[in-house]
C-alpha cells in the first residue's frame, strides 16, 4: 500500500506544483495581499490547480504511456515503469479532476468554467494538439494564462492587460526552452522521438522564436511598469525599478538554456539554480515594497 501510494504521489508531479504559483500574481498586483480573506481564498485556488494539473498528467501519462517508455527520463515514470496500476491511475484522474472542478465552482462560478476549460484544453492537447506545430506551444502556455487568470477572477480584480500578455510570453518563452532542449538532447545523442512533434521543429527556429519572446516579454513588461496608469493605480512612479531584475532573470534563463544545457525541466530549473532563485526573490520583493510600501 505505502508503495503505491508513493507511487500516486510521484505521478501528481508536485514539483511542477511551482507553475500554480501564477495564481498569486491578480492578488499580488490587485493591492490586496495582505489581506487574509482574500490570500486565503487565493490559497485555495493554488490547491484547487494543483489537483486540476495533477489529474491531466496523470491522464498524459495514461495516453502516452508506451511513448514514454521510449524517453530517457520519462520511462522512470510510475505508469510507464509499471510501479503504479493503470486502474489506480484512472482512478486518480477521475478523483482530482472532480475533486478540482467542485472546489472551484465552490470557491467562484468563474473559477469553476475555468477548470473546466483547463481540463478540456489538457485532454484536446493530449490527443490531438500537442500533434501540432507551434500550437502545441500555445497550449501549454495557455495553462500558465488560466492559472493567472483563475486567481484573479477568484477575488475579483481586474489584471492590466500587458500584465497578463507578459504572463503569456513568459510562459511561451519557458515552453520554447523546454522543447528546444528536448530536441537538442536527441540531436546530440541521436536518440528516438518521444515527442512526434518534435521532428518537425528544428534547432533554429526554435532559437528564434526565443529571442523574438525575450524581446517581446521585455517590451511588454516595460510598457505595463511605465504605463501612467499603472503608476496612477498604484499611486507611486516606481515601479519601474523591478525593470532589472526581470531583465536579468530573462537573460539568466535563456544563459541556463543556451549555455548551460538546461531547461528541458523548468520547474527544476527556476529553484535549483541559485543566481535565478535569489533573483526571484529579490523581484518579489521589490514589486511587494513598491506597490505596498512606498
Amino acid at each position: 500500500m505505502l508503495k503505491l501510494i508513493k507511487a500516486l504521489i510521484k505521478s501528481m508531479r508536485p514539483l511542477q506544483w511551482t507553475k500554480n504559483f501564477f495564481v498569486f500574481a491578480g492578488l499580488i498586483f490587485s493591492q490586496e495581499f495582505l489581506q487574509i480573506g482574500k490570500f486565503l481564498i487565493s490559497f485555495q485556488t493554488f490547491w484547487v490547480f494543483c489537483l486540476l494539473a495533477s489529474g491531466t498528467y496523470i491522464f498524459n501519462d495514461l495516453v502516452d504511456i508506451k511513448q514514454d517508455r521510449l524517453h530517457p527520463t520519462k520511462k522512470f515514470r510510475p505508469l510507464p515503469s509499471g510501479e503504479l496500476p493503470v486502474w489506480l491511475a484512472v482512478l486518480a484522474f477521475a478523483v482530482f479532476t472532480t475533486l478540482g472542478v467542485i472546489w472551484g465552482f465552490n470557491l467562484d462560478s468563474g473559477l469553476g468554467y475555468i477548470a473546466l476549460f483547463y481540463i478540456s484544453l489538457q485532454v484536446l492537447y493530449t490527443f490531438w494538439l500537442k500533434h501540432l506545430v507551434v500550437i502545441d506551444l500555445m497550449v501549454v502556455a495557455t495553462g500558465f494564462l488560466l492559472r493567472a487568470a483563475g486567481g484573479a477572477v477568484v477575488i475579483n480584480v481586474v489584471v492590466s492587460n500587458w500584465l497578463l500578455l507578459c504572463t503569456s510570453l513568459l510562459a511561451l518563452f519557458m515552453v520554447t526552452a523546454k522543447r528546444r532542449q528536448e530536441l537538442f538532447r536527441i540531436n546530440k545523442n541521436n536518440s528516438k522521438f518521444s515527442r512526434s512533434v518534435l521532428k518537425r521543429y528544428n534547432l533554429s527556429f526554435l532559437d528564434q522564436i526565443l529571442i523574438i519572446l525575450v524581446a517581446s516579454t521585455l517590451t511588454s513588461y516595460s510598457l505595463y511598469v511605465f504605463d501612467p496608469g499603472t503608476a496612477e493605480k498604484f499611486n507611486t512612479p516606481y515601479l519601474g525599478f523591478s525593470l532589472p531584475f526581470v531583465i536579468y532573470g530573462l537573460f539568466r534563463y535563456l544563459y541556463l538554456v543556451k549555455v548551460s544545457g538546461r531547461g528541458e525541466s523548468p520547474e527544476r530549473l527556476v529553484i535549483s539554480d541559485l543566481p535565478f532563485v535569489i533573483n526571484m526573490v529579490l523581484w518579489v520583493l521589490v514589486v511587494m515594497f513598491i506597490i505596498y510600501f512606498s
